[in-house]
């Protein structure tokens, strides 16, 4: 064997360093998604409260109607497209280099919010069609949406074994009994509360988290 033929050849790994090798990219990888979870969740929680608190304030609760429910619509329109933008852009980075049946089952599920609340809203304007009352609008869609929302939440905790996404699914199923409750002019005020106060505390659970991996 020639010296060149020796600098140009890799040692092969041992069996430990392979394994150690495999472990420190997972621990990478394991990293990266929860920053991931951290900053979606994160995000969640301003876009959630905006859009609602957006919609109570052009309503009669306090302090009062300031514009509005097409402003207010707009405003809701313009977080919740963000809000799916950055998250599908965040979720793309998230995956790379992640292959095999956890990135199919990931994406699937992604869809499945999305394929659910077109169906939801689907459904919601049916019922609105044949005259349902216009003081309980409100309520079928702020419960039916967290109804929605906490059951999807706790199927992902379920599937992905993410004790935080659990509860706050639960949290959620909470928050939409609650708004529906409290009465028409406060049901935007307490379901955007509910959101900042659920999707923040799983952001700042998953950072605690993310410090302990590190």
């Amino acid at each position: 064997m020639t010296t060149d033929d020796t600098e140009g050849s890799e040692i092969p790994l041992s069996a430990k360093e392979s394994l150690d090798l495999i472990d420190r990219q997972q621990a990478e990888m394991d990293r990266d998604f929860s920053g991931f979870v951290v900053t979606l969740n994160a995000m969640w929680a301003v876009l959630w409260f905006v859009a609602f608190a957006a919609f109570h304030v052009a309503g009669n609760g306090w302090p009062g109607s300031w514009y509005s429910y097409g402003v207010a619509a707009v405003i809701m329109g313009v977080a919740i497209l963000a809000g799916v933008v950055v998250s599908t852009v965040l979720g793309v980075r998230s995956g790379r280099g992640r292959r095999g049946p956890s990135m199919v089952s990931g994406a699937l599920y992604g869809w499945t919010w999305t394929v659910s609340y077109a169906a939801l809203v689907a459904i919601n304007l049916s019922i609105m069609g044949r005259g349902l009352p216009d003081d309980a609008v409100p309520s079928l869609w702020i419960g039916s949406m967290m109804l929605l929302a906490g059951a999807l939440s706790m199927a992902g905790g379920a599937m992905f074994r993410d004790i935080g996404q659990y509860v706050l699914g639960i949290w959620l199923l909470l928050v939409g009994i609650a708004c529906v409750l409290v009465g028409v002019d406060y049901q935007a005020l307490a379901i955007a509360f509910g959101g900042l106060v659920g999707f923040g505390m799983r952001a700042v659970f998953a950072r605690r988290g993310l410090r302990v991996a590190a």
